[in-house]
């Protein structure tokens, strides 16, 4: 079993790892059920790149990613990652 600063610390690595992102904030963390796993729900703000985005897109884009990394509970493994929507300003 695997407490919450655990499953917060495996989700940064798998920012990093997969995302290549080695700069993000905990934005939220939550433990529910995910298809019949207990998972953390652990939600990382990412800097979003907005070089990438069209141009008039990067007038409104927010700076910022929100990621979900489902991290089980029980064994550490990485369940899914998510998009995280925030609402509209």
């Amino acid at each position: 079993m695997i407490d919450v600063k655990q499953a917060v610390q495996i989700a940064k690595a798998k920012a990093i790892e997969i995302l290549e992102k080695n700069s993000s904030t905990l934005e939220e963390i939550e433990r529910e059920m995910y298809k019949g796993r207990d998972v953390w729900f652990i939600t990382l703000s990412v800097p979003r790149d907005v070089e990438e985005l069209p141009v008039m897109a990067r007038l409104s884009a927010d700076p910022l990613q929100y990621k979900r990394f489902l991290i089980d509970a029980e064994t550490g493994e990485l369940a899914a990652i998510q998009l995280r929507e925030t609402a509209s300003r």
